[in-house]
């Protein structure tokens, strides 16, 4: 995908967005964003299906459709812990493909927002997520509320044989309906960074590269070692996102959809020359419940 079509498809995403703003505000009433900070703890557990797994707008070629049951605390104060396990639902291949810990603290006053969190990852030595060579994820982020416009901005340091950065910019707004009952929320989101986590998935793993752990090979574009070039710091994609919320008591359903579209793709370099990775725009979208108690 060339400058120019990446330039399009990120105004069509904005033009999008303004158009759903428009829409929505005509039906749903905005409020201010709620929270457990300073209200009680609480236990939540939930079930959560994704359609495939994504990060920075990369995939395997192989589709990595995951149900994942979670359970998490979240204290008052805003200090929570949570975990999760990841089955992947594939037919020739179901298993557990991740495990994954994440405590962390978030703090919401007024129209500002912020938090820090923790997780680690332990994946299946067959694991073919484009995440899987990534054992540790530090995240940080921090948002306004415009009222008419929520910004965030986000940065993480992502630990696998090495470190990569991380920064991300986002723009919402979330629209109330139903008493307060449903939540519509529009994002775009920009994500850059560096790419040491995918260069070890492609050698290590990838259903492309030939040399994976995984199931693949079947497609490689070349033989020999393989390096991608992943110290540059870039920008690796635009999302485009839609998420659905309906509370009932203490149940929550939910369901989101997202548009990513990668840009800069990688040199992979190999012992018969150098090959260009050919980025496609993905969808993945995922639905789930979540019981509070």
């Amino acid at each position: 995908m060339n400058t120019k079509e990446t330039v399009k498809h990120f105004y069509f995403a904005f033009f999008i967005f303004g158009i759903g703003l428009a829409l929505s505000a005509q039906t749903f009433k905005n409020t201010i964003k709620d929270s457990t900070s300073g209200e009680k703890s609480e236990f939540r557990i939930g079930i959560r299906y994704t359609s495939d797994y994504l990060f920075m707008g990369r995939s395997d070629s192989l589709p990595a459709p995951y149900l994942s049951p979670s359970i998490a605390y979240i204290h008052k104060s805003g200090f929570f812990v949570n975990t999760s396990l990841s089955y992947l639902t594939l037919k020739e291949q179901a298993r557990i493909d991740m495990f994954k810990v994440s405590a962390g603290y978030d703090f919401y006053k007024n129209n500002f927002e912020s938090g820090l969190s923790l997780t680690q990852f332990v994946f299946s030595e067959e694991s073919f997520a484009i995440q899987s060579e990534m054992s540790t994820y530090l995240y940080a982020y921090a948002g306004y509320d415009f009222n008419f416009i929520m910004f965030n901005i986000d940065g993480s340091f992502g630990f696998s044989e090495k470190t990569d950065v991380f920064l991300g910019a986002e723009i919402n707004h979330t629209f109330y309906g139903l008493n307060n009952k449903l939540r519509i929320t529009p994002a775009v989101y920009l994500n850059a960074g560096t790419q040491n986590y995918y260069s070890e998935y492609y050698t290590n793993r990838s259903s492309q590269s030939g040399s994976g752990k995984g199931k693949g090979g079947q497609n490689s574009p070349s033989t020999g070692t393989q390096t991608i070039e992943t110290q540059k710091f870039q920008v690796l994609d635009y999302e485009a996102d839609i998420q659905v919320i309906y509370k009932l008591n203490k149940i929550k359903f939910y369901a989101s959809a997202t548009w990513a579209i990668p840009v800069n793709p990688s040199t992979i370099s190999t012992a018969t020359g150098t090959v260009t990775e050919e980025l496609q725009p993905g969808f993945y979208w995922s639905t789930g419940i979540r019981f509070t108690l």
